[in-house]
């Protein structure tokens, strides 16, 4: 755990606002909580709060390290990337955000499932930002596959507080200017990402150089 606080304190060092731990898409924390994954028979594996258990320690002392207020966390509960699948994803999460709201941080950035990465049979259809987000009690930043449209319709509903943006801001690195002007977007080239060199993520032209 000293480590993930030893690198949040490196990051203040060096000018960033806050962290986050990425606790979604595959990564070590995701992994805690997955059946799929986790197969440890000790107190941080077999039951829903001894799974959790993992990311709720490395929040605590990401927390003590930097302070709550520059503290946040990325979860995906229907998102099964990197084969991370959940026996009961929504007993899982519900207990995890539970605890979560018992702790003094900034925010949570809830993801909803891609439609490049289907769930399993066995998840429910709930949208991710009704059914959790809802429970939380931190600052929520919704995320995945949306636009303008889709984002402003998120926002009225009151649940979330903000929209996070990735893969268009990958093709769009003047995105705010392009909304505000209702502009055309640059479409992502899939085919470049996560891999190779500099094409596909310093050459997506800009409105105005």
């Amino acid at each position: 755990m000293r480590d993930f606080g030893r690198a949040a304190k490196n990051a203040m060092k060096a000018g960033f606002d806050g962290v986050e731990l990425h606790a979604a898409n595959g990564y070590l924390p995701n992994q805690f909580l997955a059946e799929s994954a986790n197969q440890r028979t000790d107190e941080y594996g077999g039951s829903i709060p001894n799974k959790s258990r993992f990311v709720l320690e490395v929040m605590q002392e990401l927390i003590s390290a930097v302070g709550g207020d520059k503290v946040g966390i990325k979860i995906s509960p229907f998102h099964p990337y990197g084969n991370m699948i959940l026996d009961n994803p929504v007993d899982t999460y519900t207990y995890l955000i539970e605890e979560l709201n018992k702790l003094d941080f900034a925010f949570v950035e809830l993801m909803k499932r891609s439609p490049y990465f289907p769930s399993a049979s066995h998840y429910p259809a709930d949208d991710e930002i009704e059914l959790f987000g809802s429970m939380i009690k931190q600052k929520v930043i919704a995320n995945t596959a949306y636009d303008k449209a889709t984002a402003e319709a998120e926002l009225e509903k009151g649940i979330a507080h903000l929209i996070s943006f990735g893969t268009l801001f990958l093709a769009n690195p003047d995105l705010p200017k392009r909304f505000e002007m209702g502009a055309e977007l640059n479409q992502p080239d899939r085919a470049t990402m996560f891999g190779g060199g500099e094409h596909g993520y310093t050459d997506y032209p800009f409105l105005i150089k």
